[in-house]
């Protein structure tokens, strides 16, 4: 059984959606928002490649605290580095890649040039993919 989730993918993809309905039914869950850290804690962070790399070490290192306390980290992020996850997996933290199509991402994002992430090349990670994911459910995550 996994001891944390970890969802990645596009700006407006559904990936706080999924995580807010998640936590709703997992007992002792801490959400993990990568937005969230990158205001409070990584606001010295670009978003170049190696800065998001640099995010997913914090978010990690967060992950790994919150499973030390009995918590269940649910965590999102534009990015997720092939390195940080293999780390994840060790942690048995689960990765899925979120996508969703055009129509069904958030309605103030579709057609902005500057969606966060859009710009970066998501890398090659071996992990169950959510599509079509609001028709889901997420008892047995």
């Amino acid at each position: 059984m996994s001891r944390g989730l970890w969802l990645f993918g596009l700006s407006g993809s559904g990936k706080t959606y999924i995580s807010k309905k998640i936590a709703k039914k997992r007992k002792k869950s801490f959400i993990i928002d990568g937005d969230e850290v990158r205001k409070n804690l990584s606001y010295d962070l670009g978003y170049n490649i190696s800065d998001r790399i640099k995010q997913n070490k914090r978010v990690l290192g967060l992950a790994k605290i919150v499973i030390s306390n009995g918590y269940y980290p649910i965590i999102s992020s534009v990015y997720l580095d092939p390195k940080i996850f293999i780390e994840a997996k060790k942690n048995k933290i689960k990765v899925i890649n979120v996508i969703a199509p055009p129509s069904k991402t958030n309605k103030k994002l579709v057609n902005k040039k500057n969606i966060v992430g859009k710009h970066i090349k998501q890398p090659k990670i071996n992990c169950k993919i959510f599509k079509n994911f609001r028709k889901k459910k997420f008892t047995k995550i």
